[in-house]
């Protein structure tokens, strides 16, 4: 139910942390002691914490779309990064958010439209440090490739709004600078900033402090491997640290919502997902189980952690009930996720919800048949999930794949063959929920030559 204000709160301020490719097992903790973020394991413990939490696609862009919108990426025809274009007629978060006063800054990575479909054509007062691409040029000033022959000296990737940046500026330390004063200006009224940082995005990059700090930290025993990405991951949880002071700084704590997400799982070639399958654009648990963490001050209990499943597009609804904001009657029909306030204020109470789902239709230049980028459709009821893997001419015939997560959470144990029933049942909610959403037909001749 959208619109109804929160009891005894004045409006409260929205950030709404995104980061992009951040993997589910890329916080600093006992399983990964190479990684260091200390402000996000605060932010973790002082909010609620879910244990099942689910971007709406393995992918940057529909993931993104489903966040604005609060639909499925399949109900906009949008099943890749090719397709993902927001049709201004949706009715976006900070749309919503402006019809009851909110002031709504967008900063950092859209990936959702050119020109004309860009955040200040979408609800939002201010856009900052938000370029035509999905990832930058560079994370090093000036925040553009300098190689001409590389793909990313393209302009689209270079990062505008930055121009007072100097030598040995890192991009997300910048891009927390400018946020920061937009926090600053706007503190006496109530804010939404969507806060989408580049990091841990390619390329990887970090400060050559932070570089040669985690190539002296690397021993044998880490899974974890990766220095620079391991920089990347301290400066975006440096970002979070300096907004939660901030926000306590500028007198605006008990009234300020913080939540972090990211689009997708993490890159199999820069991080490791274990103890789950796979990561980013594959239809296993380590391609959209992603951290998620809600502070909500006097509501959100501190250091629970909820079990019950949750998915991007469930904070279009959630955001707006925790405004107090309608939205639009006509789009409401179509809003695919649950308001979650309730499960915030109690993590036992679950969601009266079948299932979640999820479809992926990879451009033909991303099919990566030995890394599982494959067409597929996935559906999770319960503790059980389905992957049907689309028939691809000559690369891999139609076939499924059906796993227990609660007792196999790494999905090594295949279990269609053995359970046909169980199935059979998951096939037909696939087919029905396609019909629901009017999901675009599969085409397999695509993949073709790819």
């Amino acid at each position: 139910m959208l619109g109804l204000p929160v009891v005894g709160m004045e409006r409260p301020n929205i950030i709404f942390l995104l980061a992009d490719d951040f993997g589910y097992a890329d916080m600093s903790g006992p399983d990964n002691s190479f990684h260091e973020t200390p402000h996000l394991n605060r932010l973790a413990r002082e909010g609620m914490s879910f244990s099942h939490a689910y971007a709406s696609h393995p992918t940057c862009a529909p993931s993104r779309l489903a966040l604005m919108t609060g639909k499925y990426p399949a109900r906009h025809a949008c099943v890749n990064n090719g397709t993902a274009s927001m049709d201004l007629g949706e009715v976006t978060v900070a749309e919503a958010l402006k019809r009851v006063g909110y002031v709504t800054c967008h900063a950092g990575k859209w990936h959702l439209g050119g020109y004309g479909k860009r955040p200040e054509d979408q609800g939002f007062d201010f856009t900052i440090a938000s370029n035509g691409a999905g990832m930058p040029g560079s994370f090093h000033y000036p925040f553009k490739d300098q190689d001409p022959n590389s793909i990313l000296h393209d302009e689209k990737f270079n990062v505008p709004d930055l121009d007072d940046s100097k030598p040995g500026d890192h991009l997300t330390d910048r891009l927390t600078d400018k946020v920061l004063g937009f926090m600053r200006d706007h503190k006496d009224k109530p804010f939404y900033l969507n806060l989408c940082y580049y990091a841990v995005h390619t390329p990887i990059e970090a400060s050559k402090v932070k570089q040669r700090y985690f190539e002296n930290k690397l021993t044998g025993k880490s899974t974890h491997r990766n220095a620079s990405y391991a920089g990347l991951v301290s400066h975006l949880d440096d970002s979070v640290g300096r907004i939660l002071q901030a926000v306590k700084d500028l007198g605006i704590e008990q009234n300020t919502i913080v939540v972090f997400f990211s689009d997708n799982g993490g890159l199999m070639q820069a991080t490791h997902n274990g103890p789950l399958r796979q990561g980013k654009a594959t239809p296993y648990e380590g391609g959209d189980r992603v951290p998620c963490y809600v502070r909500w001050p006097g509501v959100t209990p501190a250091g629970r952690v909820c079990p019950t499943p949750v998915i991007g597009h469930d904070f279009y609804p959630t955001i707006l009930r925790m405004a107090g904001a309608k939205g639009d009657t006509v789009h409401n029909k179509e809003v695919d996720g649950l308001d979650l306030t309730n499960l915030l204020r109690n993590p036992d109470a679950g969601l009266a919800r079948d299932a979640l789902h999820w479809l992926c239709y990879p451009l033909p230049v991303h099919y990566q048949n030995n890394r599982l980028r494959v067409p597929s459709q996935v559906v999770r009821k319960g503790d059980w999930k389905l992957i049907k893997f689309l028939e691809a001419p000559g690369k891999q015939a139609q076939r499924y794949e059906l796993y227990n997560l609660k007792s196999d959470l790494g999905e090594t144990k295949d279990v269609s063959r053995s359970m046909p029933e169980k199935t059979e049942e998951l096939q037909r909610l696939m087919d029905v929920w396609r019909k629901q959403i009017h999901a675009p037909d599969y085409d397999a001749s695509m993949y073709q030559g790819s």
